[in-house]
């Protein structure tokens, strides 16, 4: 069988083109080194070399397997090259799930930029997705983790097993009207003076948690939305308000894209936030992950003071 140690040999031997200087290149006995190049010859199935009075050369067979050994060492560094920077977390791929509506905020631009700036050899692949689906792939192995809003009052509890969560930034919400629409015009005091006026919604089975933290939000002070259940994210909810088709209660993430046709305002009642968050597999075992989690921290530091949760410890 050849192994790497026959390929080393053979190429010093065509480099000294003699097998004396090249056994005392590699610090080993003459006899010795000759013994290998016979095994290899005996191996491959040809000759390899032709002896003269000068010393070797390579045969026309050894010229090609020359060329082919050092593509085989060529390969072997830079596999090595390779397995070591993976293994350091400096190169790689992360697959990194976000939700779209947060995929426009600058402080997570910002994060990923510096990151991808500092480590240019790690591949981030964003694929979006809304929350429910993030989680669901995050504990399946398919993502490395995801930017995503999970946790909502009143039910704010870690329920989820083997993850683990860096809170990124604080989410206020905004209600958001048609711009020339006589509510836009003349706000509601309160958001029961927008009476049977239809919401525009999202269907619960899409985002479970973000309609019951809007529901609270409404019923805590004292309004009911007529929900019309028609917009399966926030961009589509976004053009339906635009189109004249209701007003809806958004994070404030959607300043970021909210068409021309919409007004986004802060209102007394919607006093409730939320927060976004980096989550990921406490045992997740990719080296890149644990060098962007360190660069989320650091950069999560200069936005906001909190702290990473332990979800099974606070169980």
């Amino acid at each position: 069988m050849v192994e790497i140690r026959h390929i080393r040999y053979f190429l010093a031997v065509v480099e000294h083109g003699s097998v004396a200087e090249a056994a005392r290149k590699l610090h080993i006995a003459q006899p010795a080194l000759s013994r290998q190049i016979k095994d290899l010859e005996e191996d491959l199935g040809a000759a390899l070399f032709e002896r003269g009075a000068r010393g070797v050369s390579p045969t026309i067979a050894g010229q090609e397997f020359a060329t082919d050994a050092r593509a085989i060492l060529a390969a072997l560094t830079a596999a090595k090259h390779r397995v070591t920077h993976i293994a350091k977390g400096t190169k790689g791929t992360l697959r990194i799930g976000i939700t779209p509506n947060f995929g426009w905020h600058p402080k997570i631009l910002e994060s990923i930029r510096l990151f991808t700036g500092e480590y240019p050899d790690i591949a981030v692949m964003l694929d979006p997705a809304l929350s429910t689906r993030q989680v669901s792939r995050i504990i399946e192995g398919e993502l490395d983790g995801g930017f995503l809003a999970w946790r909502y009052p009143p039910k704010d509890e870690l329920a989820t097993p083997s993850l683990q969560e860096i809170r990124m930034f604080e989410c206020k919400l905004r209600l958001a009207l048609p711009r020339h629409s006589q509510h836009a015009a003349s706000v509601p005091q309160r958001l029961s003076d927008l009476g049977d006026e239809p919401a525009v919604w999202f269907p619960p089975d899409v985002a479970p948690a973000y309609n019951d933290f809007l529901t609270y939000q409404c019923h805590s002070v004292g309004h009911t939305p007529r929900k019309v259940e028609i917009g399966s994210d926030v961009l589509t909810i976004l053009g339906l308000v635009a189109a004249g088709m209701g007003y809806s209660i958004v994070s404030d993430v959607a300043t970021h894209i909210c068409p021309e046709g919409v007004v986004l305002l802060e209102h007394p009642d919607l006093n409730m936030r939320h927060y976004v968050s980096f989550i990921y597999r406490t045992n997740d075992s990719n080296p890149a992950l644990r060098r962007f989690i360190d660069s989320l921290e650091q950069a999560r530091d200069g936005m906001f003071p909190t702290q990473t949760d332990d979800i099974e410890t606070r169980r």
